[in-house]
């Protein structure tokens, strides 16, 4: 790949191309040898020892002493080999190769090898024809991809001060885009977006592979917003998806058609679709959706939280109120928090448990499941196990007894405050007032009552509580008592430990 990559644009003047260091610590010698290749630089043959060391990987990776092997390519190069060896043995560039790599993880580098074509990252060995559309996307004038599009763009409906952004990247030819785009959005328009809550943005993530019309359906409504038509465009191509998308269809001749029936300039219409003009933008979509990790459709991102799939309405205005109070983006395993059991160094499984303080089955589960599962997995550092409460807002029993938890947790006793409420839950959730109970409860823990009380009202702790909905819905978890594995599989309802532990030794004795 790298050796086509030089002749066909490196040495036609069609781009620059920049080694940089990215030694990872598990590869024995490899700091040493960026060392080597960076030494063998100031004597001009920084990429004729680049070539050697890729070339003979196999003996210095594997060696007791990769120094006097570096050392021998220099005297193969013709070095000088005094001035050489001085410099590997007097560690002269290890402080530039450390700088390379800190850098590198700054631009979200975390593996090797690791490219950004102007901007557009690339990870992993990629074949020379990925690198081919990328590089020609860029000498196209194609810019580096990015969540963000201006409120004026033709594919951004709603107002530019709206507090809420939400983009959707989709595929006309996605039969759950369509079912998504004729039930759902709709809603979003007329709930939030009309009412200048939301500004929704539309973009292009053809999957040409199992969807082939999709591509020109995309250029199709890029066509058509150029000459400001581009929502009729989309609403048509979604409303008769089963049409133009139908075996042995004339798809472009039914687009045609489309932009005569919107009203578009036919001719403009019909250069902008044969030439391949929108194929730039639509490429800009998807090189964006790649780079956020998008990775099926419909993929949306309310701000910066991603929600993969379709949801319902109710799903979707759940997270928009989230992020509209301030809300932003949630960790499915939050490192440090009270809500996280077990050791993240050494576990070899997670399991994420959504859970309803007010409900008889979480109770079940905590009181006799979880206690099991601590002593069997997690207090062996074998699995994390992570709480995330299931209250979808309101001033609810569920969403009373999560912010109780939260703001034990603060203090450092959530996990007792966790157990406590499962204990008191008949006492607590039949009150006219709880706060009282919760409070002699926060007492008996050895709380700072007056802290905990200020906490219960806190918009923080409201906002903290509803973080659990928003990464069930970010992972399709339809309600609680919902315990989702790092495998991907779940179990729900009122699972036992046996049910549990058939899990959780498949996941640790891979």
């Amino acid at each position: 790949m790298f050796p086509q990559i030089v002749s066909d644009y490196v040495q036609t003047g069609k781009i620059r191309y920049v080694y940089r260091n990215f030694p990872l610590s598990f590869h024995n010698w490899a700091q040493k040898a960026a060392e080597a290749a960076e030494c063998a630089g100031e004597q001009g043959q920084y990429w004729a020892m680049h070539d050697a060391l890729f070339n003979g990987q196999d003996e210095w990776t594997d060696s007791q002493d990769g120094v006097t092997i570096f050392k021998g390519m220099a005297g193969t190069l013709k070095l000088d080999q005094a001035k050489f060896d001085s410099c590997l043995d007097g560690n002269k560039y290890a402080q530039k190769v450390q700088a390379d790599v800190q850098e590198g993880a700054q631009a979200g580098v975390s593996g090797t090898p690791a490219f950004f074509i102007n901007g557009i990252s690339l990870s992993g060995a990629q074949s020379f024809d990925t690198f081919k559309q990328k590089i020609e996307y860029v000498l196209a004038g194609g810019e580096a991809p990015s969540l963000t599009v201006p409120p004026d763009s033709y594919r951004s409906m709603g107002q530019a001060d709206a507090p809420v952004v939400i983009t959707e990247f989709s595929d006309y030819q996605c039969p759950a885009c369509g079912y998504v785009a004729t039930t759902v959005i709709p809603e979003i328009i007329k709930r939030y977006v009309d009412t200048g809550q939301v500004r929704f943005v539309f973009r292009e993530f053809p999957l040409s592979s199992i969807h082939p019309l999709a591509q020109k359906a995309a250029e199709a409504a890029v066509c058509a917003g150029k000459q400001g038509h581009y929502w009729e465009m989309n609403e048509t191509l979604y409303a008769n998806q089963d049409k133009w998308g139908a075996d042995g269809a004339d798809s472009t001749q039914f687009f045609r058609d489309y932009a005569t029936k919107i009203g578009l300039g036919m001719d403009e219409f019909n250069t902008c679709l044969d030439s391949g003009e929108a194929a730039l933008d639509v490429q800009a979509d998807l090189l964006a959706a790649e780079s956020l990790g998008a990775d099926a459709t419909p993929y949306f991102f309310i701000d910066k939280i991603p929600i993969r799939g379709g949801l319902p309405i109710e799903g979707f205005s759940a997270v928009i109120d989230y992020v509209a109070a301030g809300g932003s983006a949630v960790e499915p395993v939050p490192v440090g928090s009270w809500r996280v059991l077990g050791s993240t160094q050494t576990a070899r499984a997670g399991a994420l448990a959504f859970v309803d303080y007010a409900d008889p089955q979480s109770r079940q589960h905590a009181l006799e499941v979880l206690p099991q599962l601590k002593q069997a997995y997690i207090d062996a550092g074998q699995i994390v196990y992570v709480v995330h409460p299931w209250s979808p807002g309101g001033d609810t029993p569920s969403t009373r007894g999560a912010a109780a938890a939260e703001c034990a947790g603060q203090q450092g006793k959530g996990w007792e405050m966790h157990t406590k409420l499962f204990e008191e839950q008949d006492k607590w959730t039949q009150a006219a007032a709880p706060q009282p109970l919760f409070t002699s409860y926060a007492q008996g823990l050895g709380l700072d009552t007056a802290k905990f009380e200020q906490c219960l009202s806190s918009p923080e702790t409201a906002l903290a509580v509803q973080a659990g909905y928003v990464i069930g819905v970010m992972y399709g978890v339809p309600d609680a008592q919902t315990y989702l594995f790092s495998n991907g599989q779940t179990l729900s309802d009122s699972p036992t430990f046996a049910e549990f532990k058939t899990i959780i030794d498949s996941m640790i004795n891979q």
